[in-house]
């Protein structure tokens, strides 16, 4: 194939194109190692950073009347609405391994930036906080170029036998990552206080490093060099439409995982006012009980990425399974979040470390961070065959730009949670009266169950084995 219209850059040197064997294991292959790694350490800044930015929102809503998670999170949501079809774009137009590592070299510039921001004096509490909310939409721009690239690459590096467990590692170590990133950002807050630069300055240095692993990445063809970039584009190309209105099944997918990323989206900032707004635990236990929902996602991934592999179902069983547990799980959430059952105790020291918060937690506590742990593994079991669905189904030239739409969708998905949030709030505040409107918080997680309860009845996922593909080890790197 062609190398004409690729991005001119000796990274492409440090990696050869050599085709996958099926027959050597993960373990011992280094292109493997290279992702797994450069998505864990980009992951982790992410989140640690996200989640850091969502605490202060947190923290300034109680001696404000106005949360600004909502507007932190539409704004982390937003550049993927604008721009994950221009990723997509991109990912078809040039080798996506080159696309993953100048996404990497743009992480370390956001880093640097909030960094930046931390270190500035003099500036009021409120000026930083909507200043590290700007900073957060540069690293929803950089996310969004570099999802497509990411997840389209996969069928490229690796058998189509391979990807199910491939996929299963990868949101595992995501979630691991999130798992740190989230409790991270507690006990960063917690602890150090207006020293958040040093903690932002190894951010930096993940951001570096991470881009060190991405040269590991094999060098891969360029799928569609001669494709033009189009006014459809930036959103979903013509000739995607047309898949879709040819694969209804795939539109389907697309949007079951654009309600499930509302679904998760809302989550996070509803646990963070649930844990320090209602309960008034500290950062560190608010963010442990929300970083639950990760080791419960890469529990789910590996049950649905390996236990799972070479099912005659190819997932499909796992995925109405997961669905229900959802549902299940959201309703217990919302019994705890009620306060029917009683609350967690409160510590005489609330600034704690982690592991004298988990030590110290009452069984209240305990019951939460499980309830917690029960949504992320039914997330995980739910997600990953979706995925592989989606990434497997289209054209070799076309995954790029399919991911890139679903991207889209899904962040449409995250954009409405943001306004999903707002109306709450207005709604607890509506119900609460003169009163505490935090105290009807366990009304959000009983409307996303009742939200998901029709997708765990009605949708059933496409067996994978019924895709048309060549052949099992056929690869598209010759």
């Amino acid at each position: 194939m062609s190398d004409a219209g690729r991005f001119p850059s000796s990274f492409d040197s440090a990696a050869e194109m050599q085709p996958d064997s099926p027959r050597r294991g993960l373990g011992s292959d280094p292109v493997f190692g290279g992702i797994l790694s450069t998505q864990f350490l980009g992951a982790f800044n992410d989140n640690f950073f996200k989640q850091l930015v969502l605490l202060k929102c947190t923290e300034a809503a109680t001696t404000s009347s106005h949360d600004l998670q909502p507007l932190a999170l539409a704004a982390f949501a937003l550049p993927f609405v604008l721009l994950s079809g221009l990723g997509g774009y991109i990912s078809d137009r040039f080798s996506k391994r080159t696309v993953i590592v100048w996404c990497k070299i743009a992480e370390i510039a956001v880093m640097a930036a909030a960094l930046q921001v931390l270190l500035l004096k003099d500036l009021e509490s409120s000026a930083q906080l909507r200043l590290l909310i700007v900073v957060l939409a540069f690293m929803g721009a950089q996310s969004a170029i570099f999802g497509p690239s990411k997840y389209g690459i996969l069928p490229e590096l690796f058998s189509h036998g391979k990807l199910l467990p491939v996929n299963g590692a990868i949101q595992m170590t995501t979630f691991l990552a999130i798992i740190f990133g989230m409790a991270g950002a507690g006990i960063a807050l917690d602890s150090l206080g207006n020293s958040l630069w040093f903690c932002s300055m190894i951010a930096v240095g993940i951001a570096a490093v991470g881009t060190a692993t991405s040269l590991l990445i094999r060098r891969t063809p360029i799928a569609e060099p001669n494709l033009k970039l189009r006014p459809g584009n930036l959103f979903i190309p013509g000739d995607i439409w047309t898949l879709l209105r040819r694969e209804p099944q795939l539109a389907r997918a697309i949007l079951v995982m654009m309600m499930f990323w509302f679904i998760a989206a809302v989550a996070q900032p509803a646990v963070n006012t649930l844990g320090e707004n209602v309960f008034h635990l500290s950062k560190t236990r608010t963010s442990l009980i929300a970083a639950s929902i990760g080791i419960g996602i890469a529990i789910g991934c590996v049950v649905s990425g390996f236990a799972n592999k070479g099912a005659a179902t190819d997932g499909a069983r796992w995925t109405t399974r997961g669905g229900w547990m959802i549902v299940g799980s959201l309703l217990l959430i919302s019994l705890l979040a009620s306060g029917t059952l009683g609350r967690p105790a409160q510590s005489a020291d609330q600034i704690q470390g982690m592991l004298q918060s988990i030590g110290t937690a009452d069984g209240m506590e305990w019951s939460l961070r499980f309830s917690m742990l029960l949504l992320g593994i039914s997330a995980g079991i739910f997600v990953i065959p979706i995925q592989v669905y989606v990434q497997e189904t289209p054209p070799a030239d076309q995954k790029g730009r399919l991911i890139g739409a679903m991207n889209f969708a899904t962040w449409i998905g995250v954009l409405l949670s943001a306004l999903f949030l707002e109306i709450m709030n207005s709604v607890a505040t509506f119900l609460g009266g003169m009163g505490d409107a935090f105290s009807f918080q366990f009304l959000v997680f009983l409307t996303l169950a009742i939200l998901m309860a029709p997708v765990a009845l009605l949708y059933r996922l496409p067996s994978t084995n019924k895709i048309n593909v060549e052949a099992e080890d056929e690869r598209v790197i010759q």
